[in-house]
């Protein structure tokens, strides 16, 4: 009686093990996401920055001490 990890490693009728499948299928997968997310977020990317935070920015670097400098 084969156990799961058995059944994985076994070669599939294309010569392929059912792991290297799992692998090429999960990272297909992944691919996809990526590619949703990047679709989902291209409209917030070119969004501007509010101005509060513009201006929260504006105070964070006038405090920064400049580089350089002693």
């Amino acid at each position: 009686m084969a156990n799961e990890k058995d059944k994985q490693i076994q070669p599939t009728k294309n010569g392929k093990s059912a792991d290297n499948r799992n692998k090429v299928e999960q990272s297909a997968r992944r691919e996809a996401l990526g590619t949703g997310l990047r679709r989902a977020y291209q409209d917030v990317l070119a969004e501007p920055i509010p101005d509060e935070f513009a201006s929260l920015l504006d105070q964070l670097s006038d405090s920064e001490p400049e580089k350089g400098k002693d």
